[in-house]
């Protein structure tokens, strides 16, 4: 019985953003799995909704079983919750969605969110997930993760979510080192076209990210000008939220 949950949660995690959706064939190649094998354990996630099947490709994308199961998690975050004051302060003041975005495996996922009240407004739900390499909360989290991480998005690839994009090592390096001279993050369309963000880390007691303060927005408000005008406030915000969780700069050092 192990082995066949451990060979269903490897079939789960074949299911990445670069990947796309995936038939029994894809799996069974991906993984060196006999593809009847494949085939049953995809048909039995999917009864369970933690796979869907396209009626017209009959391939598979993740589900909503396994969504809500991450979201249950997610709202248990202490960071995020920690963080709502802020978050609320920051939403009110910009007018803008505001999220706290943690990091699971290489995705950049929502934690709690907070729309903004304008009629045109960057929508956000618990367990929405992004690639780190087109995102402001995952350019922070490649910054101040692990340093094994950014081999593994590499790993994963770099696709072009849109033209904007950083699609290369070098590109996305150095964007990294800027994330860390200046302590916040620019997604500048390159998670979707026609929406910028900008994020700052939270950090906890022991130094080590806790996730992310990100605002969020639609590109014709969140200007050059706007931005400059809302970093200090988002990265001081952020900063806030970590002395409350505990940390101090030593901690990190």
């Amino acid at each position: 019985m192990s082995k066949t949950v451990a060979k269903a949660l490897n079939i789960l995690k074949q299911f990445t953003p670069a990947a796309g959706e995936l038939g029994a064939s894809d799996v069974a190649r991906l993984l060196g799995m006999d593809k009847v094998i494949a085939y049953r354990l995809m048909r039995t996630l999917a009864s369970e909704e933690f796979l869907v099947q396209d009626p017209v490709t009959k391939k598979y994308r993740l589900g909503p079983g396994l969504i809500g199961l991450a979201s249950q998690n997610l709202r248990e975050v202490p960071a995020g919750e920690a963080a709502r004051p802020w978050m609320e302060h920051l939403r009110d003041a910009c007018d803008e969605t505001v999220m706290f975005v943690v990091r699971r495996g290489t995705e950049a996922v929502v934690s709690v969110p907070l729309e903004s009240r304008q009629p045109m407004r960057v929508t956000a739900n618990v367990g929405d997930a992004e690639a780190l390499h087109s995102t402001a909360s995952g350019k922070v989290m490649l910054a101040y993760g692990p340093e094994s991480l950014f081999d593994e998005v590499l790993v994963t690839g770099l696709p072009a979510v849109t033209p904007r994009t950083l699609t290369t090592p070098d590109k996305l390096r150095a964007e990294v080192r800027r994330v860390r001279a200046r302590g916040w993050a620019l997604d500048n369309e390159e998670c979707v076209t026609g929406i910028r963000a900008l994020a700052a880390g939270v950090f906890g007691r022991g130094g080590g990210l806790e996730g992310c303060l990100v605002i969020r927005g639609p590109a014709s408000r969140l200007t050059d000008q706007a931005i400059e005008a809302v970093a200090p406030e988002l990265f001081k915000a952020a900063q806030a939220v970590s002395k409350k969780l505990g940390y101090t700069p030593t901690a990190a050092a």
